[in-house]
């Protein structure tokens, strides 16, 4: 007797370090959808967005710090910040889902979550594909299909717009700076780099190995970025910092940003993140690099 209980309890256990190791089985995830989701935690600005867009704001009972657009979503309650979540403040909020990034902080506790009894969803938004999927996966968690495939059509149409206004255009190298010191830029494996590029332009820095290389200034001379952006930390302060970039940027006088004045600033919380406003923010960058395309001037 002894012995079946003790292989029981080492079966259980082989079970769940399983579970901890490798992750749950795909369909613990979104178990919601089969059960009205009507209070749910969400632990990302992009992910809030998505379910706003997707009108399930009244579902929402649990965001994260930063989570400030819309207007609306700053008056959830909080459960912890994006890098540090509060489990205490998650189970208070008695979600029927809580979604979460792929990134290890946050799946780990997901996954602690989902051992405990609580459904969750689990998506994976580095990419504009991924950000199409995750919309899908999101709409079908929550019974919102119908609702979702209008968001990624209406995202779509936006982005071939902007395109088919870029079209046949030269494509200008564009240097995007994440920090000035120490200099850190956008490289090719990123988002950042797909928004510039359906925006009409081409990364001026070629393969790193890291997504965000640190760079001197004589890879700077190098790449010779024809335009130069440093997207603000808020909507309010797009012409402070790129005023300080140009003072900043001016000592490079040999640079073509440089000598054409083409160094700008795009409003941060468009393209810090993918989501629903993806459209909005590839259309700043398009209107910096191709300013003629929308009627504007350099």
């Amino acid at each position: 007797m002894k012995k079946w209980l003790v292989l029981t309890i080492c079966f259980i256990a082989w079970c769940l370090a399983g579970f901890y190791l490798l992750g749950l089985p795909e369909q613990a995830e979104g178990a919601a959808a089969n059960k009205p989701v009507n209070r749910i935690v969400v632990t990302a600005p992009n992910l809030t967005e998505i379910l706003f867009s997707l009108g399930l704001d009244e579902q929402i009972v649990g965001v994260t710090m930063f989570s400030k657009y819309p207007p609306a979503a700053a008056e959830k309650p909080r459960i912890g910040s994006f890098w540090q979540l509060n489990v205490e403040a998650i189970i208070a909020a008695r979600p029927d889902l809580i979604l979460s990034l792929d990134f290890p902080r946050q799946k780990n506790v997901s996954q602690r979550l989902a051992m405990m009894g609580y459904d969750t969803l689990t998506v994976n938004v580095e990419t504009v594909d991924d950000l199409f999927r995750s919309i899908e996966r999101v709409g079908q968690a929550v019974d919102r299909k119908t609702e979702a495939n209008n968001l990624a059509g209406d995202i779509r149409n936006q982005l071939n717009g902007i395109q088919q206004r870029v079209a046949g255009r030269d494509r200008p190298r564009v240097m995007w700076v994440i920090q000035r010191d120490p200099l850190r830029v956008a490289g090719r494996e990123t988002f950042i780099n797909e928004m510039i590029e359906l925006a009409g332009g081409v990364n001026a820095i070629g393969k790193t190995f890291h997504q965000y290389p640190p760079i001197g200034t004589e890879m700077v001379m190098g790449c010779q970025p024809d335009v130069i952006i440093e997207p603000s930390m808020t909507e309010t302060d797009v012409e402070q910092i790129q005023a300080g970039a140009r003072r900043h940027w001016s000592k490079y006088e040999n640079l073509p940003a440089v000598e054409r004045g083409r160094v700008y600033s795009v409003n941060g919380d468009l393209v810090s993140q993918l989501g629903p406003r993806l459209a909005d923010g590839v259309r700043q960058i398009a209107q910096r690099i191709h300013p003629e395309a929308f009627g504007e001037d350099r």
